[in-house]
């Protein structure tokens, strides 16, 4: 909330009888008023207090929301997540929440477009990192956040299986991911970074694949597969697809 004074002016009028005074609040305002109706003092400066509502992103709101859901989702699986657990997450109601998605569904496909984004954000920055095995090293589960993201995404690619609208959604981010990969390999093809007998297309399905396969493993086998395990074998698996010049 923020708070404005606007000054307030109370004045005795000499021109005309005594008990007829003028309380003016601002130019162009002439308000005849007797002072004593409003408990004031004649020749003093008042202040009217007026209270602004706070103003509220509600896009970073949604945001909140979205990742008090993947935390949530990370911790007891797309099942067993309620609405009433997420706005706990979110330190909110399940009023708020209702006000910014129609449903449980709506909620838990922002969780997944939170994930999904995060990769993509990674991808149009791509050209920020020189080695393409260490930019398909940031989403390793390596840490909670990225472990949370990867229980989310399967929880997904799980229940896609049965839902005709939710496998559409997963193609198409998927579609984004490859597009995204094939691009940052034609830059680096083009900056002679990497062989021009690549296939760029073919390759980014080629490196998500990898990703998919030994992730989920990390994912559900977490003790057997430690962060330099997975470094080790993002190498192993990856660098042969990616020749240099």
């Amino acid at each position: 909330m923020t708070t404005n004074l606007c000054p307030l002016k109370v004045r005795r009028r000499t021109d005309q009888k005594p008990e007829r005074d003028e309380v003016t609040s601002g130019p162009g305002e002439d308000r005849r008023r007797n002072p004593d109706q409003f408990g004031l003092a004649p020749d003093q400066d008042f202040y009217i207090i007026t209270i602004m509502p706070k103003k509220i992103d509600h896009d970073a709101r949604r945001r909140d929301i979205a990742r008090a859901a993947i935390a949530v989702i990370g911790e007891q699986g797309i099942d067993n997540t309620r609405l009433v657990d997420v706005a706990r997450a979110a330190h909110a109601t399940t009023g708020t929440i209702t006000h910014y998605f129609e449903d449980k569904d709506a909620v838990l496909l922002a969780a997944l477009d939170h994930v999904a984004q995060n990769i993509l954000y990674m991808l149009r920055h791509g050209d920020e990192v020189d080695d393409l095995v260490d930019l398909a090293a940031l989403i390793l589960p390596v840490d909670e956040e990225r472990l949370r993201d990867w229980r989310v995404w399967l929880s997904f690619f799980s229940r896609a299986i049965g839902d005709p609208a939710l496998a559409r959604i997963n193609k198409a981010y998927y579609d984004e991911f490859r597009d995204g990969l094939a691009a940052i390999i034609r830059r680096r093809q083009s900056g002679r970074k990497l062989a021009a007998s690549i296939e760029p297309d073919m390759t980014a399905d080629a490196i998500i694949s990898v990703l998919d396969g030994f992730c989920i493993r990390a994912t559900l086998e977490r003790e057997d597969w430690p962060p330099e395990r997975q470094r080790k074998q993002l190498e192993a698996m990856l660098r042969p697809l990616l020749p240099a010049p």
